[in-house]
């Protein structure tokens, strides 16, 4: 009697980490770090050069050369979608985070499974892209060490977490930071990796008046991060578009009271975990602050808000859903 093969995964990569794009950085790490105590993984390598439309062969042929026939390959962001090919070798799956790029779509459909982080994606893809398979829902997670801490929280400082990117939102942001300064003093803590948009943003802060106010960090290390959810006054997220939103999570899972955009997937992660207000209402965004920086009752009730709707995001739990898709779709490739 044959024995069936073993079941594993591989990851591809492109060869080095960069500042802009790090997908175990964020997205992955927490669902990997158990995916990969209950079957083995590996990544597979690919040697990089510059990515654009005329490199992409160079990437499928390194795919065709390089991944093993006998285990399934997980692409694990849809802005590696090019990595797809019509005559794979491998079981084959991607995770899509959002549709926010639209020219990573129209390679989706070369994969046997498509995953998504939330049901709000799902149904935006099925009418952007013809697939072969209904998508599947695993919501992403944060690694335990995302926890609320012990030490006080700083009077009156803001927290923002995320690209310059213009679905982000942060001329939006900083408009209304200008309306809560107009009547109490407070810092507003701006993390993210400078971009083109940086000089254009910076002329903003100088035009609102608000410039002195703001602590622009680009990326800081994880510590220093968890630092700033667990003693940030509260976090903003005014997001027009979002796919799942880490910050959100991030921010709920540190007991960081949260104020979120209405757009998108967005109410789908926080659920009742904060605040949740039309990004493009300037004036009832800062009186949610003003009342979260004024009232502690008000802050307290929706730190413990968060963190109860933290505990619905387990890696544990996605990382099962994860399984139970890889072996569903080991089970229908060797069964062909």
């Amino acid at each position: 009697m044959t024995r069936p093969m073993p079941l594993r995964v591989q990851y591809p990569t492109l060869g080095r980490r960069t500042r802009s794009v790090d997908f175990r950085a964020k997205w992955f790490t927490a669902i990997y770090d158990e995916v990969r105590r209950r079957i083995p993984t590996e990544f597979l390598r690919l040697f990089y050069v510059p990515v654009s439309p005329r490199t992409y062969w160079i990437y499928r042929s390194q795919m065709a050369l390089f991944e093993r026939r006998d285990a399934i390959t997980h692409v694990v962001s849809q802005m590696h979608s090019f990595l797809l090919r019509k005559h794979d070798v491998a079981p084959t799956m991607i995770t899509c985070y959002d549709l926010y790029a639209a020219w990573t779509l129209r390679f989706l459909s070369r994969a046997d499974r498509v995953v998504v982080p939330t049901n709000h994606i799902r149904e935006a893809l099925r009418k952007a892209v013809d697939l072969p398979r209904d998508p599947d829902v695993v919501p992403l997670a944060v690694p335990p060490a995302y926890h609320p801490g012990v030490v006080p929280r700083k009077s009156s400082q803001i927290l923002f977490v995320g690209t310059e990117q213009s679905r982000k939102n942060v001329p939006g942001l900083f408009r209304i930071f200008a309306r809560v300064l107009r009547e109490t003093p407070a810092t507003l803590v701006k993390v993210g990796a400078p971009s083109e948009e940086r000089p254009r943003l910076r002329q903003l802060a100088h035009e609102l008046g608000i410039h002195d106010a703001i602590v622009w960090m680009d990326s800081v290390p994880e510590e220093e991060l968890l630092d700033l959810y667990r003693t940030s006054s509260l976090a903003l997220v005014p997001s027009l578009v979002e796919g799942f939103s880490m910050p959100c999570l991030e921010a709920m899972s540190c007991g960081c009271p949260l104020v979120a955009s209405t757009e998108s997937a967005i109410p789908e992660t926080v659920g009742k975990g904060g605040l949740l207000i039309d990004p493009t209402d300037d004036e009832a965004w800062a009186r949610a602050i003003l009342q979260i920086l004024g009232d502690s009752n008000v802050a307290r009730g929706l730190s413990e808000r968060g963190i109860e709707r933290s505990r619905d995001f387990s890696p544990r739990a996605s990382a099962a859903k994860l399984l139970r898709i890889y072996e569903e779709l080991w089970t229908e490739r060797k069964g062909r």
